[in-house]
């Protein structure tokens, strides 16, 4: 191939070297001429064309016009030539150029020998690394190429192995079933009565077994009863799921796979359950796995309800029962304070609620603590009305006090059932509000120091207010006034302050009604049973009381079936006594003067109607008040 490569190269040298002489010998005798003389020769033929152009141009003026054009057309014909020429010099330069570089790189690679060495060490370095992997890659392919082969071959013994291996065994097995029906052949009569022996034992066996077992079906891991079929079962699962769902209004489903298990057993005494007993028990079942919703208050589930649409039901009664159906009232927002939320969990049917239940826990299932501290006069029963509580609720939310011994300043803890949701209301409401009236006072001697006596009665103005108020569970705790436009302005009241000298606060001896307009309902003696250590003055709650006599107060305060009392000292072993008061006007230690108010009549404690109790003791015994008055 390479003398084939050197025979073509030398020929095209061959006739590139005659074409050369070829030319040469033209030039030499001046029959081909050089480029620059043939444009030299245009130029000339050009001049004289014009030359006759322009002289044909003076006999006619239409034949001037076609001798400029060709003129024109000369013209650029020769700059055409020019560019051409131009193109070739810069086509020489480059390569001169060219030329000179290598001439330059061949003259630095001259004068530094060492750096033509290294680059030609690292031109044979790159090109023997070259042929190295040429050859690597060689090799690893012959090798690859071995490996194969090897692998072929390896395969083709083992498959010739393994068909020598499988037609010995199926010669081997057709001798052996050659064998065997000759043998059946032969006794064929004897192993017909021995299989229909084993035939009809089996099938007797079978009969026996079904017949004295049955299948203990379960729901959960709860045995429920027994069944002759497993099928008695599950053909009714359905049913019961569908009567289930629509009995509790819940999505309630029976998983055969999951749900039920069946185990055999030997049935001897075992109750055999039909397929009505199986509907019932199935239906009667609580641990039945149901869809629900569960109410969930700030994350922490509250109840447990049949659907979506009955959580919400609950959820808007309780809010329905804080809300106003007035017309002034205009409702921007309507919510809970804690975070509320449905969610469809998975459950048992037992612990799905009912409404009431839900209702009932939603409203009182949390727990409010209020703590009481015992003053003089305080007593259990008295405590737990203030707090309309019962003696029993108040024992047992504190189960180590005595109550007939309560010290003075003792706490007693009070606790409240209270909601476990917060309904939050902000409305705009339109309502009347009292505007608060104006108090004068006037001096005057005809009340003693420290009394008052109204002369004109204030009466309050009302004013009609707008305002967004923000209620939790009824109650307002914010309120913004949008507005508001007096309706009527108050009349200040007028009160009389006396100056008068008080007289004695000591006891004269001589006692007075405290109270007027009465009327003796009950007097000092026997009663009902009972001793009636006073008389009962009747009179409409309100009715001032006054001191019987001067003296210093001794007790003022809640007592037991005597209500609000007070008690007053009166000297040399007087005591007096004023029960069942709706107010109370003054404490203990107070000087008080005979006449003074001391109180207000009512109905506290154990009354059966309002009156005044009026008692009278001597050394601390009781004394007929008659006696004394």
């Amino acid at each position: 191939m390479a003398k084939f490569f050197e025979e073509d190269v030398k020929e095209s040298q061959k006739k590139k070297s005659s074409k050369a002489v070829q030319a040469a010998e033209k030039l030499q005798s001046g029959q081909v001429k050089t480029t620059k003389e043939k444009l030299e020769t245009r130029r000339t033929t050009f001049l004289d064309k014009i030359a006759d152009w322009i002289a044909y141009a003076e006999h006619g003026t239409g034949r001037f016009f076609i001798a400029f054009g060709e003129a024109i057309r000369h013209l650029f014909y020769c700059m055409e030539c020019e560019i051409v020429d131009s193109a070739r010099s810069v086509e020489e330069g480059i390569y001169a150029a060219q030329r000179t570089l290598k001439n330059k790189i061949n003259d630095y690679y001259s004068e530094n020998p060492d750096k033509g060495q290294k680059r030609h060490r690292q031109k044979r370095k790159r090109m023997r690394q070259f042929i190295q992997t040429k050859h690597s890659l060689a090799e690893k392919e012959k090798t690859a190429s071995a490996k194969m082969v090897r692998l072929i071959n390896h395969m083709d013994r083992k498959n010739e192995q393994l068909a020598n291996k499988t037609t010995g065994l199926v010669k081997k097995g057709n001798r052996r079933f050659n064998l065997a029906r000759e043998w059946a052949e032969i006794n064929k009569r004897k192993l017909l009565t021995h299989f229909s022996m084993v035939v009809i034992i089996a099938i007797c066996g079978v009969a026996v077994f079904n017949h004295y077992t049955a299948y203990e079906y379960s729901y959960n891991g709860r045995t429920l009863g027994v069944v002759k079929k497993q099928e008695d079962v599950l053909k009714i699962v359905d049913i019961v799921s569908e009567q289930l769902s629509k009995e509790h209004n819940a999505e309630i489903s029976i998983d055969k796979d999951q749900d039920i298990a069946f185990k055999r057993i030997i049935t001897a005494d075992k109750q055999i359950d039909d397929t009505e007993e199986v509907l019932k028990r199935l239906t009667y079942m609580r641990n039945m796995n149901a869809k629900a919703y569960g109410i969930y208050v700030d994350d922490i589930r509250v109840a447990i309800v049949d659907s979506e649409k009955t959580a919400k039901d609950i959820l808007k009664t309780i809010q329905s029962d804080y809300l106003t159906t007035a017309g002034e009232v205009e409702y921007e927002h309507v919510g809970f304070k804690q975070k509320i939320r449905i969610k469809q969990i998975d459950t048992k049917l037992g612990r799905i609620q009912n409404i009431d239940a839900v209702m009932q826990k939603l409203l009182t299932g949390a727990v409010s603590q209020q703590v009481h501290t015992v003053v003089p006069g305080d007593t259990l029963s008295g405590i737990a009305g203030m707090y309309d509580m019962s003696t029993s609720e108040l024992r047992e939310a504190n189960p180590t006090i005595n109550p007939e011994k309560l010290s003075i300043g003792q706490q007693i803890i009070l606790t409240k059932p209270a909601p476990m949701v917060t309904v939050r209301t902000v409305e705009v409401a339109t309502y009347p509000e009292a505007i608060p009236y104006e108090t004068e006072y006037k001096d005057t001697d005809t009340l003693y120091k420290g009394e008052t006596s109204t002369e004109v009665s204030g009466v309050e103005g009302t004013r009609s207010v707008t305002a967004r108020i923000t209620r939790e569970n009824g109650t307002q705790i914010a309120a913004v006034v949008l507005s508001s436009e007096t309706l009527s302005n108050p009349t200040t009241e007028v009160v009389l302050r006396g100056t008068k000298v008080r007289p004695a606060t000591v006891g004269t001896g001589n006692l007075r009604y405290p109270v007027s307009n009465f009327r003796l309902s009950s007097k000092f003696g026997p009663r009902w049973g009972r001793m009636h250590y006073g008389l009962d003055l009747a009179c409409p709650v309100g009715t001032k009381v006054n001191a019987s006599d001067g003296g210093t107060v001794i007790f003022s305060g809640y007592s037991g079936s005597y209500g609000y009392v007070v008690k007053i000292n009166h000297g040399n072993g007087m005591v007096t006594l004023y029960a069942h008061c709706s107010k109370l006007l003054v404490k203990k230690g107070d000087k008080v003067y005979q006449g003074q108010q001391i109180a207000l009549s009512g109905n506290t404690g154990r009354s059966t109607g309002p009156h005044c109790h009026f008692q009278v003791e001597i050394n601390g015994v009781p004394k007929n008040p008659l006696n004394y008055l």
